[in-house]
């Protein structure tokens, strides 16, 4: 049962050590969640001027995002499981040591090419930090206070993600986009040795054994599906490139399970989703991200193109979202310690389709104010399913997957956004050649994208319905009140 020692050989729990120990081991995690989430929304503001700096084209700065995310994605559920073989620890230090040097050699880099191989390592490092930073947590703390702890590690995310866009913004501009970078290194500076001090010293786990064939078919399958997500819509998506990734991704998909079934020792154990907390709270955060990512990818998009607003203004608009659900994440991580997670995740996910659909009544003359109010009823919605949600994964699984059940969290994060910046770019390229034909020629183009980005939030507003029902069907907690 999570909750118990932290390591498989003991040092120091939070019921042996004293009540502050767990919060101790938190503070470390969130170090490097703040950090991932911080280089994620950072970066992308810095894109238009390092394509400048660097002479490229849209399409060849994106792999400076697109390198990462690949990196990331294929390798959560390696480092999941390599956390539970190797202990948790070795695997955080080392995954937050490659993000941080990494990160601050992409400052240094001369050409594009360089720096998209120094992003792809730096996403090889976020995958172990991500993978592992929400077993960590759980084991340190028992299941009486762990939705509050996930809760309070859902504040560095969110911090993260709000402070992003404004700090890279002022940063290019007074400075360079290479301090973006930069600031990786005082980052890590801070945060290595301080979770090289306070972070269990686990041995190995006992009689468990890693899986290198496992590893290679579920990495491949999850390298071609995440391609074919991300440039799919560049190629075409009935492209013979696309089509082909898919189908690679299918057979190596069927492969892996057949080698899972078969292995004494595999890397994703399968029997994980006859538990139904896990398998419903999985499939309602995949779906949630498709929503969330639809939204939070097309609003710059409305507020600029649409409004006319600058990047700045959009940014600013933009913030109140995380910041909403920075604040509703550990008030809603606490509730769930004592009433469970059904209730609280679900009625989120509701109040974030609420919001959704509120945002496609906004038009080119709404106001600011009609823009924030929208999307911090999204953040309110995102802040009162999120730590549940964890909570209620992470707390259905034997202590032993734990790193499995947390890099299936992550894995089901990274897939939702791309999968979201997928669907809503197709129903926008598809849309707006519709509403252009439907208009009368003198109506002006942006009324047609507005229209279109409508399209598109309606579709997430149902893909949030459908993660209500996926989360409704989830048990209660074993000692949950509800």
């Amino acid at each position: 049962m999570p909750g118990g020692d932290p390591c498989d050989r003991g040092m120091t729990s939070p019921r042996t050590g004293g009540a502050g120990r767990g919060w101790v081991v938190l503070s470390a995690v969130s170090v490097g969640t703040f950090m991932a989430t911080l280089n994620t929304s950072i970066v992308n503001i810095s894109l238009p001027v390092i394509a400048g700096d660097f002479g490229v084209g849209v399409s060849e700065v994106e792999w400076v995002v697109i390198s990462y995310l690949l990196a990331t994605g294929t390798l959560l559920l390696t480092f999941g499981r390599l956390g539970e073989v190797a202990g948790y620890r070795r695997v955080y230090l080392a995954g937050l040591a490659v993000f941080a040097a990494a990160g601050a050699l992409c400052g240094l880099s001369g050409g594009l090419g360089s720096m998209v191989l120094l992003r792809a390592l730096q996403g090889v490092g976020a995958a172990a930090v991500q993978a592992v930073g929400p077993a960590i947590v759980t084991a340190a703390f028992p299941p009486s206070r762990l939705g509050r702890a996930l809760g309070v590690n859902a504040m560095s995310v969110s911090f993260g993600l709000a402070l992003g866009p404004t700090l890279g913004g002022l940063v290019a501009e007074w400075l360079s986009w290479r301090w973006i970078f930069f600031l990786n290194l005082p980052l890590g500076l801070v945060g290595l040795p301080w979770s090289w001090r306070v972070l269990p010293r686990c041995g190995r786990g006992e009689g468990q054994r890693f899986d290198p064939a496992g590893a290679l078919l579920a990495g491949g399958m999850l390298l071609c599906l995440l391609l074919a997500l991300a440039e799919g819509g560049g190629w075409g998506w009935l492209s013979p490139l696309t089509l082909g990734l898919f189908a690679a991704a299918a057979a190596l998909a069927a492969a892996f399970v057949l080698a899972e079934l078969r292995s004494p020792q595999p890397l994703f154990d399968l029997r994980l989703f006859a538990i139904r907390a896990f398998s419903a709270g999985n499939a309602s955060l995949l779906v949630t991200f498709v929503a969330l990512l639809s939204a939070t990818f097309l609003m710059p998009f409305f507020l600029q193109r649409g409004q006319g607003l600058s990047a700045l203004q959009a940014g600013l608009l933009m913030t109140p979202l995380s910041l909403t659900t920075l604040v509703v994440s550990p008030f809603s991580g606490a509730l769930s310690d004592r009433i469970g997670s059904r209730l609280l995740a679900s009625s989120g996910l509701a109040c974030a389709a609420l919001g959704l659909l509120l945002l496609t009544r906004l038009d080119a003359g709404s106001g600011g104010l009609d823009v924030v109010w929208r999307l911090v009823v999204i953040g309110f919605g995102m802040g009162l399913f999120n730590s549940p949600n964890q909570s209620s994964i992470l707390g259905s699984v034997p202590r032993l997957r734990l790193g499995t059940a947390s890099g299936m969290i992550a894995q089901m994060r990274i897939t939702g956004q791309m999968l979201g910046v997928a669907a809503s770019s197709a129903i926008l390229a598809s849309r707006l050649q519709h509403h252009l034909r439907e208009l009368p020629p003198e109506a002006p183009r942006r009324e047609a994208l507005i229209l279109s980005i409508h399209d598109a939030f309606y579709f997430a507003a149902a893909v949030c319905v459908l993660g209500v029902a996926a989360s409704l069907v989830r048990g209660r907690r074993p000692g949950a009140k509800g």
